[in-house]
């Protein structure tokens, strides 16, 4: 097929790069809010209070992405949609939910034997019921999605995470227990599900018409599900397992400070780019340059981010988590880096759906599944959580060598194209680290809370300034070509445009 007009292509990338900037600046505004309810809820509860949730959320979360179908998906990369796939794909996730929702509370009590805590089985039973109310959601989120409404998508996510923090705090702080952090969730899908339908309507009705098709395009996806569930907790079961529910609740705190700040930014940014790429499949060098450019935006959001973070992990466990959590600074570090190097890897996937090669990437999915899992688990029987850290940072970086050169096959690009787009990042991320240890080196020790506080703003202030200069300095150098930098300063433009024409 011949190449289209650029004229073509421009709304596209441009409406991409819009809906990206929402959802970024949804992220941004859910994350905040995550951070401010873990820093609350790791002065009102113990490490073995969030071990013993993260236990079970992981059986849990194996179980729930084993049977993920994927269905928005499917409806976005149809070329036509009508009100038969939304009303079979609304069918399709009900009946998936409830019958999920049904086995996790009939097996409640197995799953509590097995994991050896009496616990769980109440805390499964309540999470059942939890995704069993997820499948009366609205199909109207699917339409958004196609038509690149993202900004409707940040005002849904945003408000309903503000709800369940109001919701989980309060019962935090009346009950001082494990349990505000699962019916925070239940009583959170109260506001979440009728506020969906209010943003996207949709009138839901029973029909298996398109089903077929729907679950056709899911079958590699389930498989794909399956490795992604097996791999992404096998972290959690292992320190869970092996070190202990305190080690296991210290994973799961540093996880949320170091890696879920990367994760939820590289989820939003992957959807827009993932609904580009679906009005262009057809044009495989098209598609190629938007994948490369896509490539370019994720490093220059999240590698300063993650390094950051990485970077003042010990002032944020000196300042945030307090004395019961001492000793998750190297925690923090190993799942920002792993959150970041897999958060690259993971944006290939998309290129599979799209081109239709989701047999290839299952394939190569399962292959790293059997490389990680056994380096996991030997990383927690040798050095319990930390060992288990070094062995997901590791296996991420042989996976982020075989994702790309996987798809570098697919659209004919080489490492040079790659570098291309990032290496004006990897100069300024390596300035920063290098002057925010500098600084610490320099700065005087820290007696008390506020002089720790001071030195982790300077450090925070030295990092930004340093890697923002530097970028923006390598950028005019180059020529301010069209890049990620265009690509940012555009859509928050645009961003900041659409918010100054909202109605107060």
């Amino acid at each position: 097929m011949s190449e289209p007009a650029p004229a073509d292509a421009i709304p596209v990338g441009r409406r991409v790069a819009a809906g990206a900037a929402f959802m970024v600046a949804g992220r941004i505004a859910i994350r905040l809010i995550g951070v401010v309810s873990t820093l609350i809820l790791a002065r009102l509860l113990l490490p073995e209070d969030f071990g013993l949730v993260g236990l079970a959320a992981a059986v849990i979360t194996i179980a729930e992405v084993l049977t993920q179908t994927n269905l928005g998906l499917a409806v976005i990369r149809r070329p036509v949609a009508d009100r038969t796939i939304y009303d079979s794909a609304w069918t399709l996730n009900l009946l998936r939910c409830l019958l999920l929702g049904g086995a996790l509370a009939a097996t409640a009590g197995w799953q509590a034997e097995l994991l050896g805590d009496p616990r769980i089985e109440a805390v499964v039973m309540v999470v059942g019921l939890t995704i069993a109310l997820d499948g009366l959601g609205s199909a109207g989120i699917f339409r958004l999605q196609r038509e690149l409404r993202f900004d409707l998508i940040f005002r849904y996510e945003v408000v309903t995470k503000l709800f369940v923090f109001c919701v989980t705090i309060a019962l935090a702080v009346a009950t001082r227990d494990y349990w505000c952090l699962v019916l925070g969730n239940l009583i959170g899908r109260c506001v979440s599900i009728p506020y969906g339908y209010w943003l996207a309507p949709h009138r839901p009705r029973i029909s298996f018409a398109a089903g077929w098709e729907l679950l056709h395009f899911s079958k590699w996806m389930l498989a794909a599900n399956a490795c992604s569930a097996i791999e992404g907790q096998a972290a959690n079961l292992a320190i869970g397992r092996i070190a202990g529910l305190p080690a296991l609740g210290m994973w799961q705190l540093s996880w949320q400070v170091g890696a879920v700040p990367v994760t939820e930014l590289a989820v939003p940014i992957r959807g827009p780019i993932y609904a580009g790429y679906a009005r262009v499949q057809e044009d495989r060098g098209l598609l190629r340059r938007h994948f490369l450019a896509g490539f370019g935006l994720l490093c220059v959001v999240l590698t300063p981010l993650s390094l950051g973070i990485a970077l003042v992990a010990p002032e944020i466990e000196r300042l945030a988590l307090g004395p019961a959590f001492a000793g998750a600074a190297p925690l923090i570090v190993y799942c920002a880096l792993y959150a970041f190097i897999d958060a690259l890897a993971h944006f290939t996937f998309n290129l599979f759906i799209v081109l239709d090669a989701q047999r290839r990437m299952v394939m190569a999915h399962a292959a790293l599944v059997v490389v990680r899992v056994p380096a996991v688990i030997a990383g927690a029987v040798l050095a319990g959580a930390e060992g288990a850290g070094l062995a997901l940072v590791l296996t991420a970086i042989l996976g982020f060598a075989a994702w790309h050169w996987q798809v570098a096959r697919l659209l004919g690009h080489g490492v040079a194209d790659l570098l291309g787009e990032s290496w004006r990042t990897i100069c300024a991320a390596a300035l920063m680290a290098a002057a925010v240890m500098a600084l610490r080196a320099a700065l005087p020790p820290a007696a008390g809370f506020g002089a720790a506080a001071l030195h982790l703003l300077a450090l925070m202030a030295c990092g930004a300034a340093v890697h923002i200069g530097a970028q923006a300095l390598l950028w005019r150098l180059s020529g301010m070509k069209d890049g990620a930098e265009r690509q940012v300063l555009s859509a928050f433009a645009g961003l900041l445009a659409r918010l100054r024409r909202v109605p107060a």
